[in-house]
């Protein structure tokens, strides 16, 4: 019997050398690292706070141009463990971008699908120009840049312009998809202001009247999102979220662009909200009020012009402090949902209760 033990493990171990040398692995052997009972995340939760960040951002407004040789003056926010992808979250980057009084960034156009949220802004002629339209930037309004469409940037004022990008890029890598094309002369016909709000408004004149791209170019105000969350009465209120309110494509009713979801959320002053996960991740960035968010059991407190990511499958809670409190946020739920991977619980659903904020003052 022992003979026909050490015969069969002498022939199991020929068997895996012999699948090594053709490519092969077993999967009996190997199983455990590429299944496992729940999403394993390979980074942390992370906080860029902007009172660090920002001085650094305008030092480069003294040594980088926004020419073809840097194509943009932006700084992305690198999670320490995802270093080599230069991104937020595996499927998120952020940067802050700076756009000095005067200055132009010149046209290009790429893959990734990207948004620009305007963190500061004096308004007036600043502008990101896209597909011939220009969209004006006052501060916190949201602005979208498609995959595949020219964009440009503009300050035509006196003052400097701050906005968060947010950008797929990572998931477009991840897909070896990735391809970008620099602009030479004027790339898209112009477009009078409003082009895109007048063909996909509530009115419009009673003919064929089509939007040009599969996808629109929009600017979101935050006048407006803003008197939207205000609307919302109590009742409106989510106990994992607070008011929280998506940024719609008017022309599917879906997801801002098909790789993330855009939201505004507003958290009323002393408001504690209870615990959730699920296997999306999502980068926030404050708008206004301070707060806190704890992320499997770390706290993070947070303040206007903060930065903060959840990983995939990471218990989050939020805390607005004594005043109203203000989140804007990038999430990749629209490819978690269209691959049929998109799943969530409440802590109390877990077994859990609501505690870890009990300590928490602004």
């Amino acid at each position: 019997m022992a003979c026909a033990t050490n015969a069969s493990a002498d022939s199991l171990e020929r068997l895996h050398e012999d699948l090594e040398a053709a490519n092969m692995a077993p999967t009996w052997k190997y199983i455990s690292s590429f299944i496992s009972k729940s999403p394993r995340v390979g980074y942390r939760p992370w906080l860029w706070k902007w009172d660090e960040v920002i001085p650094l951002l305008m030092r480069s407004g003294e040594l980088i141009t926004p020419d073809r040789g840097a194509e943009r003056r932006s700084m992305e926010h690198v999670n320490p463990d995802l270093g080599f992808s230069y991104s937020a979250s595996h499927t998120i980057a952020t940067a802050f971008q700076l756009v000095r009084a005067g200055e132009r960034a010149p046209a290009h156009r790429h893959a990734a699908g990207a948004i620009r949220f305007a963190a500061r802004s004096h308004g007036g002629a600043v502008y990101t120009k896209v597909q011939g339209e220009r969209l004006m930037m006052e501060e916190n309004d949201l602005l979208l840049t498609p995959s595949g469409m020219w964009h440009e940037h503009a300050n035509e004022t006196a003052h400097d312009i701050v906005w968060l990008d947010v950008l797929d890029f990572p998931l477009v890598n991840l897909l070896q998809a990735s391809m970008f094309q620099p602009g030479e002369g004027q790339v898209a016909p112009d477009r009078p202001d409003g082009f895109s709000n007048e063909r996909l408004g509530l009115f419009r004149p009673p003919k064929d009247f089509p939007y040009p791209e599969a996808h629109p170019v929009l600017r979101y105000p935050w006048t407006q999102m803003r008197e939207a969350l205000h609307s919302m009465g109590r009742e409106a209120e989510d106990r994992h979220e607070g008011v929280l309110l998506e940024y719609v494509n008017p022309l599917t009713s879906g997801p801002t662009l098909p790789t993330l979801s855009c939201r505004a959320q507003l958290l009323r002053g002393g408001m504690r909200t209870a615990a959730r996960r699920s296997t999306s991740s999502t980068v926030y960035f404050v708008i206004g009020g301070e707060g806190a968010t704890v992320i499997d059991g770390v706290t993070f407190p947070w303040a206007r012009g903060d930065v903060f990511v959840v990983p995939p499958w990471s218990w989050h809670e939020h805390a607005a402090g004594s005043g109203e409190a203000y989140l804007f946020s990038a999430t990749d739920k629209p490819v978690m949902q269209a691959l049929g991977l998109f799943r969530s619980e409440s802590f109390e659903e877990n077994g859990g209760h609501q505690a870890v904020l009990s300590s928490f003052r602004a």
